[in-house]
């Protein structure tokens, strides 16, 4: 027969490589979905960028 003790081991084994295989899963989201908020902010800014110069060559006497 299988020693208790033995199983108990490796059930806790199983079980910390199944929690650090999400932990690090949760990671790697939590990090694209950072990543993707950052990319879309300076997205963003260089858009209105180009607006605001855009208007500016349009009527440079109305940002005076």
């Amino acid at each position: 027969m299988i020693d208790v003790q033995i199983l108990n081991d490796a059930l806790v084994t199983l079980a910390f490589c199944v929690g650090l295989a999400l932990l690090m899963a949760v990671a790697i989201v939590a990090a694209g979905a950072l990543a993707q908020r950052r990319e879309r902010k300076t997205h963003v800014q260089q858009i209105e960028r180009h607006l605001a110069a855009v208007a500016e060559q349009q009527d440079p006497a109305a940002t005076r």
